[in-house]
């Protein structure tokens, strides 16, 4: 009988953490398909700046226009990367926050299976 409740407890242990692993993977995965996202935006931003500065340099050839149409370029493409910047900053604030939440429940549940253990 005490075997029997042991094995259901141990039981219950090994699901609770398979299942806050799998949870822990989903929010790894998340994360992982987020920041992928902002690696693409990063090299679509650095190519298509590549294609504009080749653009601007055969519609003209005055130095001073050229320095000012990269100026403007470079303000331009500035303010896109600052933009992924940030969302990346975001996704990772975010996933922060969901680790912690799951490390506290984790914490929480592996406890309270502990306490139940020791009652017995």
């Amino acid at each position: 009988m005490i075997n029997n409740d042991m094995t259901e407890n141990w039981n219950s242990i090994a699901k609770a953490a398979m299942n806050s692993i799998k949870e822990l993977g989903n929010i790894n995965v998340r994360v992982i398909e987020k920041l992928t996202e902002q690696q693409l935006a990063v090299l679509n931003t650095c190519l298509e700046a590549s294609q504009k500065e080749i653009d601007l340099a055969s519609k003209t050839r005055n130095p001073d226009e050229i320095i000012r149409m990269q100026s403007e370029l470079i303000a331009e493409y500035n303010a896109r990367l600052m933009n992924i910047l940030q969302n990346t900053g975001t996704i990772l604030s975010s996933c922060n926050s969901e680790i912690t939440h799951w490390a506290e429940e984790s914490v929480a549940a592996t406890t309270k299976a502990t306490e139940g253990e020791k009652k017995k």
